[in-house]
């Protein structure tokens, strides 16, 4: 007999359907048959209903299950089954025997998705009985259009024989039960019960025709309200189900009873109305004020997570709420999962995610598949470094960090990895000097990157050519990184630290690894296969898989995908994500087959097929309502006015038609999404988005509110100086500065701060940039001169000469600091060779303008500070010590009646020139402070006073002419020369600058940045300084070296960067803008503008500055 119970309530249907399963008094044990994801709940509901005893007169099963009951009991049991990795393995060979014989599929087999929707699309036809023989007949007789059905069909022929031979598809054991019960009387005398399906598949229904000839009595609960077409539309689908049950007992001459039960009593009137009047067409608004209905709109999804958060706390703490009885839905767990995990983290409110987690990002997993990716890929950082972190491999963080830094600074991948040769290559980059601390580091590298790829290329030289060989060579690799020993320890420490869910996910992981191996070498034996193939399959095996695990506790809030809990029930109800892109949701098509095939089939074989585009949407206003009406007390409903990339969202039809239904709902409770949050750190996020400095000082006060003060020194724009414990824990009473780190300072007090405070480093890769290419010009510069000093002077040099030892010099750099150009980029030795052109024009350059001066080079590289030829500059200010040590380029001197007259000469690559108003700022300072240190300290081993004669930028980069191609050598030169032309500022005395270039008169000097008048013989040019100037220069800069002292040592680190218009700032290049978030304007961050000051208008300045202090002092 057949018994339909129908009901709009699924609690009442359940609790109906569990009643009637559990009375005693009958003659044998009733099944409840249930669908997968609701088994675990219907026990739970049936235990608590039945109480003791109950499992004696019944029991809740699927049909997987009662498939699994019956061939234990009747014989079949011991064939194995494959899982789902095993399934795509078998595709594969299926697909791969057939490469000759496919057209359309020949390209698409290529594909790592193809398999995939290949079995999707398997598992849709043996759903619907829909053979393979039946496939290549309706697709050889529709010709052309059949021809996806043609080859789909040989192809799951292939799969169906490989199968035979080996085990049993998971999808044919409803086929396989129903054959098995029809020649016994297995369910003579039961009654059986059906709950919580919608539909059923023709395969379900095979077996349910069994059922009803067998049993006393199969009882199907349905939620729908009545047979009649008149009924409400959302049901359509559950009156189709039933329409088909009653036909399918007619054909089987069974009799039919029919139970409609009434709607419950107790649930809230809003409730109730909400569930008869949702998909009503002749609903009425229900006026006055709604207490049991909630709509919110949060600014994006993470703010409308936060939304739920805030009330969920709110119901707990005021209203006397338990966290289990509150149900968390979403259309899909995909996006909302990880987003709800943080989120209700952050408010402290425990939750289990009913859903199945990606196996593919699980540690375990993610190791074996960026090893199998990293051999077979060349060792790209992508992989290496996914399989280092995972932290399942034995080294330490600290290791893994400075070798990643090592890897991306040198670009390091395929050969670089696994050769014999050590890595020699600098950490710091190219050109940077070698220190014993760089050589340990490297050398400890080497040997960690050993250690690494050790068992890496243990597995890529396996030596296996085959699907089992590869299977085998992979849990061999897994033994020799000592993954089974440390999957136990980890499992143990989480399970120790109170974190079971994690636990079991290792446990799960390591059990689907192993089978999946097993698998692979099993199925696939002897085929041939390479290792980027095997690695390649293999991840798509395993993505077959999913880890879920149950409660570790009770009181927790559920969240889960609408699908998963529909069938559910809980007083409470959060419903997410209620926008029109995801409500209703009509997914595409997953398998290969689109409608038009399934016409094709349905017309040729009859037979039943899978829901079309119309049958998948009522299928979706279903669901919709089951939710909706699945609290007993709240609803709440909720989406986002905008996705997290900032795209507009509108709200759903389920939305605008609770506002009909409800119009009080617009200004109800949550409408605005504005309440304040119940977190202490949410509250503090909101408070300082809000800009709300009461409620983040009413914050400060509480327990765990220690960052609203930090939060409102953020909503002024201010960040707070450092503490004087900061201070010296980071200096240790002195501040050692060198003239790039003053720069620093002067640029931006809080990038001096992170560069030099915290000492974070910018990941860069290792190239021949502005800072490597000055060093190599240095180098070449200062060995060609060392030559010449050694060979009788600059005098004697000529051109070919210059180029020679040009050329020494070049090839001594490579092997010295380069290691060589043979393992470098084919671009790296191309603009390698483009500078040492340019190198060597700049060398040209400079000996002609030495052959014409009576300067000569005295010292390169001159070093003033700790260990070097000349003390460090000391100053003291505020309790810090300022050292103040640095590097010269270059020296040059000219002795004059017994004096010494020095010039500074500063090497740039780049198009910097010297500029008086960053000078009057305190940037770039460093030519003039190694000029004024020579003057007061000396030169080591000179007893001559030293006179300062200027500082000069000498352009150290190829310059590229335009203009006719017809420009004589003169012409060419002269524009040259005005391109190369030295920039600085030269002591206004005209022995000192015919000394330092013979300048005819009345002509402008090739290398100096002056002028000598005709007439006169006069020196004119805005470089020129007198000795007084260049004295009150000298003192200007002492008093910016004491602000800075001054600054830092008072802790500074606001962000104040520099500018002079929108190209020039000091945040355009700067590392650390990622981690500044500066923001002109905002509170109390200021930009500092660089006003000009040029010519005559810096030394009336330097004149104010001096008279100002000389007031200040007075006072």
């Amino acid at each position: 007999m057949l018994k339909l119970l129908l009901g709009r309530e699924q609690a009442a249907i359940t609790r109906t359907v569990l009643t009637q399963a559990a009375a005693p008094g009958k003659r044998a044990r009733s099944l409840v048959i249930v669908p997968e994801q609701y088994s675990h709940e219907t026990e739970r509901k049936l235990c608590k209903l039945g109480g003791d005893g109950v499992s004696d007169r019944a029991e809740v099963l699927t049909f997987s299950r009662l498939a699994q009951r019956v061939f234990q009991e009747l014989g079949g049991s011991a064939r194995p089954v494959l899982d789902q990795g095993g399934r795509l393995l078998l595709m594969h060979l299926a697909v791969a025997r057939l490469a000759g014989e496919l057209k359309l599929y020949r390209r698409a087999r290529e594909k790592a998705g193809f398999l995939t929707s290949l079995l999707a699309t398997a598992d849709e036809c043996k759903s619907y009985c829909i053979s393979p023989e039946l496939m290549l007949e309706a697709g050889g007789a529709a010709g052309e259009e059949g021809e996806r059905l043609r080859e789909l069909g040989l192809i799951f022929v292939a799969y169906d024989a490989l199968v035979a031979d080996r085990a049993e598809d998971p999808r044919d054991r409803l086929t396989r039960l129903a054959h098995t019960l029809r020649g016994t009387d297995y369910f003579r005398g039961r009654a059986v019960y059906l709950d919580d399906f919608t539909d059923f598949t023709p395969q379900e229904k095979q077996v349910l025709e069994v059922l009803l000839r067998q049993a006393e009595q199969v009882t199907v609960a349905l939620r729908c309200d009545t047979l009649e077409r008149s009924g409400a539309s959302v049901f359509a689908p559950t009156r189709r189900t039933a329409l088909a049950l009653t036909e399918l007992a007619r054909d089987n001459a069974q009799t039919m009873e029919f139970q409609c039960l009434p709607r419950s009593e107790g649930v809230p009137e809003e409730l109730a109305a909400l569930e008869r009047e949702l998909f009503s067409e002749s609903a009425a608004a229900r006026p006055g004020p709604v207490r049991c209905i909630a709509l919110g709109r949060g600014e994006d999804p993470y703010r409308e997570a936060e939304l739920a958060a805030e009330e969920i706390l709110r119901l707990v703490r005021e209203e006397g709420y338990r966290f289990r009885d509150i149900t968390v839905a979403a259309r899909t767990m995909e996006e909302w999962g990880d987003r709800l995990e943080r989120v209700f983290g952050r408010y402290r409110i425990p939750v289990f995610l009913s859903r199945m987690d990606d196996i593919l990002q699980k540690p375990v997993l993610a190791l074996l598949t960026a090893a199998l990716e990293a051999v077979s890929g060349g060792y790209e950082y992508d992989d290496v470094f996914r399989y280092l972190k995972t932290g399942l491999t034995g080294l330490s963080q600290r290791d893994r960090d400075e070798l990643e830094n090592y890897v991306l600074r040198w670009d390091i991948r395929g050969a670089r990895w696994t050769g014999e040769k050590s890595w020699n290559w600098h950490p710091g980059g190219y050109g940077q000097s070698w220190t014993e601390a760089d050589r340990a580091l490297v050398a400890h590298l080497d040997q960690v990157r050993r250690q690494v790829v050790a068992p890496l290329e243990g597995l890529r030289r396996a030596g296996a050519s085959t699907g089992r060989e590869w299977a085998q060579a992979v849990y061999g690799f897994l033994e020799e990184i000592d993954l089974p020993a440390c999957l136990t320890r980890r499992a143990g420490e989480l399970t120790r630290a109170g974190a079971l869910r994690e636990a079991e996910e290792y446990r799960q992981v390591w059990q689907i690894l192993t089978g999946a191996l097993e698998q692979c070498s099993d199925l696939l034996g002897e085929d041939p296969m390479k290792l980027g193939e095997f690695a390649e399959l293999f991840r798509l095996v395993l993505s077959q898989y999913q880890v879920g695990t149950i409660p570790v506790s009770l009181d927790r809030v559920t969240c889960g995908d609408m699908a998963r809990i529909s069938h559910s029930t809980a007083p409470v109800l959060f419903l997410l994500g209620a926008d029109d892109d995801s409500l209703p949701l009509v997914s595409g098509q997953r398998g290969l087959l689109t409608d038009e095939d399934r016409t094709l089939l349905a017309g040729y074989g009859s037979v039943e097929t899978a829901l079309d585009q119309e049958g998948q949407m009522e299928r979706e206003m279903l669901l919709i309502y089951e939710c909706a009406t699945m609290p007993s007390r709240r609803l709440y409903v909720s989406y986002a006015a905008h996705s997290l990339e900032g795209g507009e969202k509108r709200p759903s039809f389920l939305i605008h038609r609770l506002l009909e239904l409800f119009p009080a709902l617009a200004e109800g409770p949550g409408a605005a999404g504005e309440g304040l949050p119940s977190g202490i750190a949410p509250a503090l996020d909101a408070a300082a988005a809000r800009g709300d400095r009461q409620l983040l000082e009413d914050l400060a006060g509480l327990e765990g509110g220690g960052g609203a003060a930090r939060a409102l020194a953020a909503m002024d724009g201010v960040r707070e100086n450092l503490s004087p414990q900061a201070v010296q824990e980071l200096y240790r009473g002195t501040l050692r500065l060198s003239a790039s780190r003053m720069d620093k300072v002067k640029s931006c007090h809080y990038a001096y701060f992170l560069q030099y405070g915290l000492r974070v480093k910018p990941r860069k890769q290792a190239g021949m940039d502005a800072p490597e290419a000055g060093t190599f010009v240095h180098y070449v510069l200062e060995h060609v001169l060392a030559a010449a000093r050694d060979g009788g002077g600059v005098s004697a040099l000529s051109g070919q000469r210059v180029k020679e030892l040009a050329d020494q010099a070049t090839r001594q750099y490579i092997h010295s600091q380069l290691g060589g150009l043979e393992d470098k980029t084919p671009r790296f030795r191309y603009l390698f060779r483009r500078l040492a052109q340019s190198a060597e024009q700049v060398v040209l350059q400079m000996v002609e303008e030495l052959q014409a001066s009576d300067f000569e080079p005295i010292a390169f590289e001159l070093g003033f500070g700790t260990g070097d030829s000349l003390p460090p500059v000391r100053l003291e200010t505020g309790g810090i010590t300022v050292a103040i040590s640095g590097l010269v380029d270059r020296v040059d001197g000219w002795e004059h009646d017994g004096r010494l007259y020095v010039r500074v000469m500063d090497y740039k690559t780049g198009h910097k020139s010297f500029d008086l108003t960053d000078v009057w700022h305190g940037l770039n300072l460093q030519m003039l402070l190694y000029l004024f240190t020579l003057e007061e300290e000396g030169l080591p081993g000179v007893e001559e006073p030293v006179v300062p004669a200027g500082v000069l930028y000498l352009p150290a980069r190829e310059e590229h002419l335009t203009g006719s191609r017809s420009m004589d050598p003169e012409a060419r030169r002269r524009a040259l020369d005005a391109k190369l032309r030295r920039s600085g500022l030269i002591l206004n005395d005209p022995a000192v600058v015919e000394a330092m270039e013979h300048v005819p008169l009345g002509s402008e000097a090739r290398f100096l940045p002056v002028r000598v008048s005709r007439r006169t013989g006069a020196i004119s040019g805005e470089a020129l300084a007198s000795a007084a100037q260049l004295g009150k220069l000298r003192r200007h800069i002492h008093r910016i070296l004491r602000d800075i002292a001054r600054e830092v040592g008072g802790g500074n680190i606001q962000a104040d960067p520099w500018y002079r218009d929108d190209q020039r700032t000091a945040c355009r290049w700067c590392d650390y803008a990622a981690a500044c978030h500066f923001e002109d304007g905002r509170g109390g961050e200021r930009s500092r503008y660089l006003y000009p000051v040029k010519g005559t208008e810096f030394w009336e300045q330097l004149d104010e500055e001096e008279a100002r202090e000389r007031r200040e002092g007075g006072e």
